[in-house]
């Protein structure tokens, strides 16, 4: 229910328990006096309120639900008046609306209050222990209930929002941590209030700096292209970020958000910005694709009840299409990461054969499905290489996995590592039906995928994350393959060696 909604039921309540007092004997005086004070925040409610309420016209509301809980607990015996219960009004109102820290600080001064009632209340303090409601209190006192109830029901509604925000902006931060794009939030003060992103796209200016910072202290034209979007004004930063990065900024609820993006170059084309909106794109998706998964293993599970063949078959049909399209996401964001120079990767000494050995073991159970046994040749002296371990090992991966895919049932297939002068080369060969020239020619282009993958589940972006990969670390990948005879996948990494502690000491 909206505060707006609440508003209304409170007024209707308050009506309602004024009927009930009138009934009951109370003085109509009483009832007219107290049950026009208890409506003053949900009017207020309704004359300041609506979706885009700003944050002072909240502490308002907030703090008149807490001023109609004192007013209660004083009208009807202070300290031990049974109107307790309306001190939490302010506090439940504050949660409804989403202002979590303002419904601490209301709940905080309605308790200093109410204990200073107390302490009055045991000092025995002339006319604070007197109940003049009479019978109309357990009356307010059961509305009071109902309406936190009603303000509970809400809060619950924006902590699930919430929830769900959240996992969005985790979201949002794993793929800015990788993209070149800087989000700012500004209040109507013109006040920073939080940044998310590349902080290099602001050369000089540091986070603490950002932390204390107004839109004059970073942009030339604040004033004026925040006068009204009819002035077409284009916010213009300070210093040399004007030059090389580009704004855009919208109005929120509580103030503005800007978005700080590289600057498209003259032919239109920059692959910084089209990885911000691939990968932006990508976890959407994600978003979007999970739940097919799930809802997919849930109906297979029969979790609902027993399921017909047919409906089985359509809700595999239906998981298997959203892990195909989960992998081109990712295959997607990969590829828009390096594309865009944010493909970080930490080179380290890695022993090739001790690598390769690792990834043939975790990959062992899809051959053994297929009855393919994975031959590593022993041959050869220690070979080390300097790279990325996970992007080293997401190579071997797609080499060997693609060698299982397309190798008859009960082949096998070979790997090699060797040496040669100042490269490692890794091999990887299948015996399976092979390619022609034209296509062997063509691996690696995104989403090209040659004849004989057109029956097989994959994205065609693998092997040009490979490729990627591969040039990121100074190496390169070539295929060779023959129609009816088989193909091998040949991975170079230059060579490295490992550093060996001097044991002896020059002779004097």
């Amino acid at each position: 229910m909206t505060p707006l909604k609440a508003a209304i039921v409170w007024i209707v309540l308050c009506a309602i328990a004024g009927g009930a007092g009138l009934g009951l004997g109370v003085q109509p005086i009483m009832c007219l006096a107290f049950l026009t004070s208890a409506i003053i925040p949900a009017v207020l409610q309704l004359l300041v309120g609506g979706e885009r309420t700003r944050e002072a016209s909240d502490i308002w509301v907030a703090f008149a639900w807490t001023a109609v809980g004192l007013l209660g607990v004083l009208a009807s015996g202070g300290g031990m008046s049974p109107l307790v219960i309306m001190l939490a009004l302010g506090p439940v109102y504050a949660l409804s609306v989403g202002r979590f820290r303002l419904g601490l600080e209301v709940g905080l001064f309605a308790t200093l209050v109410y204990l200073v009632m107390m302490a009055l209340s045991y000092l025995d303090f002339p006319g604070l222990s007197v109940n003049r409601l009479g019978d109309l209190a357990p009356v307010i006192a059961l509305i009071s209930v109902l309406q936190i109830g009603i303000f509970t029901f809400s809060s619950g509604e924006v902590l699930a929002e919430r929830r769900g925000q959240n996992r969005e902006f985790d979201l949002w931060l794993a793929t800015l941590a990788e993209t070149p794009v800087l989000i700012l939030n500004v209040d109507r003060n013109q006040r920073l209030r939080s940044w998310v992103g590349d902080l290099d796209l602001l050369p000089g200016v540091s986070g603490k700096d950002l932390s204390y910072a107004r839109l004059d202290d970073l942009f030339a034209n604040a004033d004026e292209f925040l006068k009204s979007p009819e002035t077409d004004a284009v916010p213009e930063l300070l210093g040399d970020a004007n030059e090389v990065c580009e704004v855009g900024f919208l109005q929120t609820r509580d103030g503005y958000r800007f978005v700080i993006t590289p600057r498209r170059n003259g032919h239109g084309e920059d692959g910084a910005n089209a990885a911000v909106w691939v990968a932006s794109l990508g976890h959407e998706l994600k978003n979007l694709l999970n739940p097919v998964g799930g809802y997919s293993d849930l109906i297979l599970a029969e979790r609902a009840g027993p399921l017909s063949e047919p409906y089985r078959e359509f809700a595999r049909s239906i998981k298997q299409g959203a892990e195909h399209l989960s992998l081109l996401v990712e295959d997607l964001m990969m590829a828009a990461k390096s594309r865009a120079g944010k493909l970080r990767l930490e080179p380290e000494l890695v022993d090739a054969h001790d690598e390769t050995q690792d990834v043939i073991r975790l990959l062992n159970w899809q051959a053994e499905a297929q009855k393919i046994s994975i031959l590593l040749s022993e041959e050869g002296e220690d070979a080390f290489v300097s790279a990325d371990r996970k992007a080293l090992r997401q190579i071997l991966i797609n080499l060997i996995s693609n060698a299982i895919k397309y190798s008859p049932p009960g082949g096998d297939i070979e790997i090699h590592v060797s040496s040669i002068n100042d490269v490692v080369r890794f091999s990887v060969a299948d015996h399976g039906e092979g390619m022609p020239a034209d296509e062997v020619a063509r691996l690696g282009e995104p989403f090209f995928q040659g004849e004989n993958a057109k029956s097989r589940a994959g994205t065609g972006l693998g092997l040009s994350i490979v490729m990627l990969l591969a040039e990121e670390m100074h190496g390169e990948v070539r295929f060779e393959s023959e129609l009816g005879v088989g193909t091998t996948a040949y991975l170079y990494l230059p060579l490295a060696m490992p550093v060996v502690e001097e044991t002896e000491m020059a002779a004097e």
